[in-house]
């Protein structure tokens, strides 16, 4: 599954980009149900973990703000970057900047705090991208996200790995008719995505201390880390 490559979504980012930007009217409500509804809690723990009332929150492929509503509920104030003007157009709040994660335009050190809800697996390039959300975090600041995650179990990743294939479509489909088979990009991302444990050893390389909890045959991984 992709092991030997430079992880990332690298030459197939643009196809799951633009299909994305086309289910953004049923994006949350389709993930959530692909989910099985785990994003709701998910997203609570990384909220509990990064986000300190009065800060200012980077929220990382923010989407239509879901977490950025969140931060804003905990006490923090989002700055929501997405690569889509689309799916930031679809988003409250007047704090939006568009992106990508390789090239975040902010200086050294700006953010405390940096979370990303169900978005990292989507980057272009995985290294790149971490290597700037280190340089824009501050020392001791938090970086927390949750996302898909993938077993280090070959049999459980497969498992997993049909699960997707086969509901991803159907649910997207259920939810949004046609247009939701677009939500079969997320078996894509899927394939691309490092196994957790090589996930967690490549956050090591830019953060001090790495916490990965991952459950549901390892698709649901809830990550805090400090620079």
């Amino acid at each position: 599954m992709a092991s030997s490559r430079r992880p990332g979504l690298q030459g197939r980012w643009r196809w799951v980009f633009d299909s994305l930007e086309s289910i953004i009217p049923i994006y949350e409500r389709g993930s959530s149900r692909i989910s099985l509804f785990s994003d709701s809690r998910m997203r609570a723990e990384v909220i509990e973990f990064a986000v300190d009332e009065g800060s200012l929150v980077l929220d990382l492929g923010s989407g239509p703000g879901t977490m950025a509503a969140l931060v804003a509920k905990a006490g923090g104030t989002p700055l929501l970057l997405d690569a889509s003007m689309r799916m930031l157009r679809a988003a409250r709040g007047a704090d939006k900047v568009q992106a990508v994660f390789e090239h975040l335009p902010f200086r050294e050190g700006t953010f405390a705090s940096v979370v990303a809800g169900f978005s990292l697996r989507d980057s272009m390039d995985l290294v790149t991208a971490l290597g700037e959300v280190a340089r824009v975090t501050k020392r001791g600041g938090r970086f927390s996200f949750c996302d898909l995650g993938k077993s280090d179990s070959y049999g459980r990743a497969v498992v997993l790995g049909a699960y997707i294939r086969v509901a991803a479509p159907l649910i997207g489909a259920m939810t949004g008719g046609r247009n939701g088979l677009r939500f079969g990009s997320l078996f894509e991302t899927y394939l691309l995505t490092l196994p957790n444990g090589s996930l967690a050893r490549l956050l090591r390389r830019f953060f001090s201390d790495v916490s990965l909890r991952a459950d549901r045959l390892g698709g649901s991984i809830v990550v805090r880390c400090v620079e």
